[in-house]
């Protein structure tokens, strides 16, 4: 494991079933296929256009900063 994780270890579990999600930005997403691993493979799709993207568990796309994609919370 790289450093490039570490950021991420504090900060709690978001995504951790399939299912429907809130990014930041306040679009909706649905979770397909989850990870409990330090990995960014909890896969899904954007609703409203249907372009595929890759969360780490804590809902980050990105592990040393937050950005409009990042899923915030469950629907």
């Amino acid at each position: 494991m790289t450093t490039y994780f570490i950021p991420l270890f504090t900060l709690p579990a978001i995504v951790v079933e399939p299912g429907h999600y809130l990014t930041r930005a306040g679009e909706r997403v649905l979770v397909e296929r989850v990870s409990s691993r330090h990995d960014f493979y909890c896969t899904g799709r954007y609703i409203s256009s249907g372009t595929a993207e890759r969360w780490h568990k804590t809902g980050r796309i990105m592990a040393t900063s937050e950005t409009p994609n990042d899923i915030v919370k469950r629907l």
